[in-house]
């Protein structure tokens, strides 16, 4: 989805999905990583028609990372267009698009990153305008400034499996606790932070937390559901990737989480709730849904607050989480 033009796919699904059989009253985007903080990008820039009925976050909100300014981004384009000879008072933007995509990427990727506290931040990030992407989306959510439809988020249990191969090949060194405040700040609580506030704007919403640890998923030894990981359950490509048969559990726990996500996208304001029990998210009770807990393809139920107590005090930073998206 290009950011400075959701409307448009979205206004062609709901324009042409009837003839496939579709039904452009219950469209529901979903995306993963910084895909699902694009859903929720959406739901701040589109508030007079958003079109869709309902969204899904899959390991990434609006809060899991802080965006470029855009001084900041205007000075790395720069950079990058003066290696290809783009510079002076000639358009700076033809040059660049009269070049060679190769070229590009090979300029973009030898600007230096900002100094970082866990990995090597992208330098080329979404960028702040004030009309797709904010300055302050906790200002915006503690206004309930957001697109009020059915909302569904969640993370895996061990996002830093996937992001310690890079470290890894980066010759990074972190510490567990690191590691720990990493999965914090860019997941658990940057979910926290949007589940919290459709609660409080009285939308339904829900919560989960993935921990399926299969044979032929591993990236090494105690990877754990690493980020990414729960793609598979809902997609179903885990023996297409590594060619080693699923297991029965793990079949069974990948009919039950397209079960999920189909119930959703059938019907967003009752549908898991009517056909899976789900509860929707409150901060009291046992509603965070835990999926593939044990490898157990039964959801459990438990209080958000056995993963996300210390989110209080890190209170919104996501400095430890740098490098993520």
């Amino acid at each position: 989805m290009v950011l400075d033009q959701p409307a448009q796919p979205v206004e062609w699904v709901r324009d042409n999905i009837a003839a496939f059989g579709g039904d452009p009253a219950r469209i529901t985007i979903f995306g993963q990583s910084a895909g699902g903080s694009s859903v929720d990008y959406y739901s701040y820039a589109y508030l007079d028609d958003p079109i869709v009925a309902g969204l899904i976050s899959h390991s990434g909100t609006a809060f899991s990372f802080t965006p470029n300014t855009f001084e900041y981004s205007q000075s790395s384009f720069l950079k990058a267009a003066a290696l290809l000879g783009c510079t002076g008072p000639k358009d700076v933007v033809a040059c660049m698009r009269s070049k060679d995509f190769h070229d590009i990427l090979t300029a973009a990727s030898s600007i230096p990153s900002s100094p970082s506290l866990a990995l090597p931040q992208p330098v080329f990030h979404p960028t702040i305008d004030n009309i797709t992407v904010f300055a302050d989306y906790k200002a915006l959510a503690t206004a309930g400034k957001f697109v009020k439809v059915p909302y569904l988020a969640g993370s895996t249990n061990n996002e830093a499996g996937f992001y310690k191969v890079r470290a890894y090949n980066l010759n990074i060194t972190l510490s567990d606790h690191a590691w720990d405040l990493l999965n914090l700040e860019a997941f658990t609580c940057a979910t926290l932070a949007e589940t919290s506030a459709r609660r409080h704007a009285r939308v339904p919403v829900w919560q989960y937390r993935y921990f399926g640890d299969w044979p032929n998923l591993r990236l090494y030894p105690h990877s754990g559901a690493y980020h990414g990981s729960d793609l598979h359950m809902i997609m179903g490509g885990a023996t297409d990737v590594t060619g080693v048969s699923n297991t029965p559990e793990q079949d069974r726990t990948m009919r039950y989480m397209m079960r999920a996500w189909a119930a959703f996208a059938r019907d967003p304001q009752k549908g898991l709730t009517t056909h899976l029990h789900w509860p929707q998210y409150s901060p009291h009770g046992n509603t965070l849904v835990r999926l593939g807990y044990e490898n157990s393809a039964r959801a459990s139920f438990v209080p958000p607050s056995t993963y996300d107590t210390p989110c209080a005090a890190l209170n919104g930073r996501v400095k430890d989480a740098e490098g993520t998206f």
